[in-house]
């Protein structure tokens, strides 16, 4: 017997090697060999699909709506026995939806409880049958998800995301032939019109927990982890976890997810990210509530303090107390940037904060502390509204995200995994407090470094992190991240090692000595020697990776090439090329070297990204 499957992917491809990026390299790790489908009228016009062409059934009206732009539509591949395909709907990031043809004379129910129990007839699965043939298609859950954030864009309260998440299970199967809105269209549009727009949301669900610049994109860190782990089980790393996008989709994938991060508030970030979704949501809700309700209290017993006033309403923080530490905050912030004469908001966030320190359950108070971070971002940079105001819409938008999840999984059944992130560095793992002590016990790490001239994250989140108490000494936290463009190195020290062949730590790396000459020859030093530190930094980490990695395991480090004016024009330095380099000196086996182009960028900045896979040899 022969099963046919058949591939509809989401993304416009261009190329056969721009497909073996992320659509087919998938599939190779959870499917194995595929073939391309150009157009997917080359299988509609042949058996077994042609079977299902005529009326009432015309699958070819189901196949070809939405196809993605581009030269490739999607894959075919085949087995000779039915196979469990759960892994394929849960898993596969660029496939939209899987076709599966077979010959039986068995009930189709029947046939779905063995190949995916957990498929809900009319929601993600429908099948048709033809003289002996059934025909099953598959929604991936990848689709749901993306498509939850035009969801949580509409939704303002729990019954319209009842509504609109029946909307959206309903509406590749009842919306075939629907046209949507002009794209032009600025307003007026439905839910449906939303779900027709073709592009790779990613900030759905709990991957949009707080504002963070530079993120990973969820869909490539989904393929790439089916690539490099395609296991059920399993413990995977991001060792530059940022603001938890790998930690997240190894939860929706099964696999347990360990972070190391440097910055305390990005820790935050990833942590609540990982466990608000498993918070029972009652719970959660009366958390809120009572958390609410103090607030205003206080807040109306500061205001009656600051007039003079008797105090009607009780308060449990101490007026002055609260005054001392604005003045105190104030001085501080003047040394970075925002609220420099807002005294009373500062105020306000001061009673927020202290107001966290009575809630018990620590994934509720780090699910508010996150709430209070993303609300001070908000009044310091896109709202002019009042602080109470802007941080329960915050809360309630967190809320409806992980009740929006909730509600979606009942259909799609995720059984999320653990992922924890540690705060420390990791050039030296094992200095990390919590982080287990342990070599050789990583099943797969996936990363993306900094830069050598990376973005000021410390900059982004100065005033949470001062505000929150979140760091000890933020000159510290400067001076420990990895290419922090604001930390002037010690450069006699420096050059002494990039001159001293005994002492230096990147002898081993010929095209790290000859690009830091390049800058170094053209009058570019700090350039040059940012570089420099920057790989010295990179050799630790490949390093420590190594070391926790499992024999035969692979990595993924995902980088981009910096540009530095020279003259009159660009130098070109090629990152991933060195840590490629680096790589292999230290025991690495190269698995798969990705070059992509990055449009969005211009002249002078980073214009390419490097995904390079390596395997632990020994």
């Amino acid at each position: 017997m022969t099963v046919h499957f058949y591939f509809k992917i989401f993304n416009s491809i261009k190329s056969e090697h721009e497909a073996k990026d992320f659509a087919k390299l998938e599939l190779i790790g959870l499917f194995g060999e595929v073939k391309t489908i150009h157009n997917f009228f080359d299988k509609l016009s042949k058996k077994p699909l042609n079977l299902f062409t005529s009326e009432p059934i015309r699958i070819q009206d189901i196949i070809t709506t939405e196809l993605p732009y581009g030269k490739i539509q999607g894959y075919y591949g085949t087995k000779e026995e039915l196979i469990d395909i759960t892994k394929l709907v849960k898993r596969l990031a660029y496939v939209r939806e899987i076709f599966l043809v077979t010959e039986s004379k068995e009930k189709p129910e029947k046939i779905l409880k063995q190949i995916f129990p957990d498929g809900n007839i009319g929601k993600n699965v429908q099948f048709f049958e033809k003289d002996g043939n059934i025909l099953f298609r598959f929604i991936t859950n990848q689709y749901f998800l993306e498509k939850s954030q035009y969801i949580s864009k509409l939704s303002r309260n729990k019954k319209e995301i009842n509504m609109n998440v029946d909307v959206l299970f309903s509406h590749l199967f009842n919306n075939n032939y629907r046209i949507p809105a002009s794209s032009t269209l600025s307003i007026g549009k439905r839910l449906e019109d939303y779900f027709a727009i073709r592009e790779e949301a990613s900030l759905y669900l709990n991957h949009y927990m707080h504002p963070y610049k530079g993120k990973f994109h969820p869909k490539m860190v989904r393929a790439l982890l089916n690539y490099i782990y395609p296991e059920d089980k399993g413990i995977v790393l991001d060792n530059f976890a940022g603001s938890g996008t790998l930690l997240v989709e190894a939860g929706y994938l099964g696999l347990d997810s360990l972070g190391v991060e440097i910055n305390p508030l990005s820790v935050l970030m990833s942590n609540v990210k990982c466990h608000s979704v498993k918070i029972h949501l009652d719970e959660l809700k009366v958390e809120i509530d009572n958390y609410l309700e103090r607030l205003d209290n206080e807040i109306k017993a500061l205001i009656q303090s600051n007039k003079g006033q008797t105090l009607l309403v009780k308060s449990s923080i101490e007026p002055s107390k609260i005054k001392e530490e604005s003045k105190q905050l104030l001085k501080e912030l003047r040394k970075g940037n925002g609220f420099e004469d807002d005294e009373f908001v500062i105020q306000e966030i001061i009673i927020a904060r202290e107001l966290l320190k009575d809630i018990r359950e620590k994934s509720i108070k780090e699910f508010l502390l996150l709430s209070l971070s993303g609300a001070i971002s908000d009044i310091s940079r896109r709202t002019k509204n009042d602080f109470e105001r802007v941080l329960r819409g915050r809360i309630n938008d967190l809320y409806l995200r992980i009740y929006l999840f909730c509600k979606l999984n009942e259909v799609l059944k995720i059984k999320v995994s653990n992922g924890e992130t540690y705060c420390g560095d990791t050039r030296n793992m094992k200095k990390i407090k919590g982080f287990p002590p342990k070599d050789n016990f990583v099943d797969a790490i996936l990363n993306s470094p900094p830069y050598s001239t990376a973005l000021d994250y410390i900059k982004n989140d100065y005033l949470q992190l001062i505000l929150l108490k979140l760091v000890n000494s933020m000159e510290e936290l400067e001076k420990n991240m990895m290419g922090n463009p604001r930390i002037n190195y010690d450069k006699k020290e420096l050059l002494k090692l990039v001159e001293d062949e005994e002492r230096d730590p990147l002898k081993i790396s010929n095209l790290v000595h000859e690009y830091v000459d390049i800058l170094l020859s053209n009058g570019r030093q700090d350039a040059g020697l940012r570089v420099y530190k920057f790989f010295i930094d990179m050799l630790l980490t490949l390093k420590e990776m190594y070391r926790v990695m499992k024999k035969g395991s692979k990595c993924a480090i995902i980088i981009g090439n910096n540009h530095f004016m020279v003259g009159n024009k660009y130098i070109e330095v090629p990152n991933g090329e060195m840590i490629l380099e680096i790589a292999k000196k230290i025991g690495f086996k190269e698995d798969l070297v990705i070059e992509r182009e990055l449009q969005k960028t211009s002249v002078g900045n980073i214009r390419e990204e490097s995904i390079i896979i390596l395997e632990k040899r020994l």
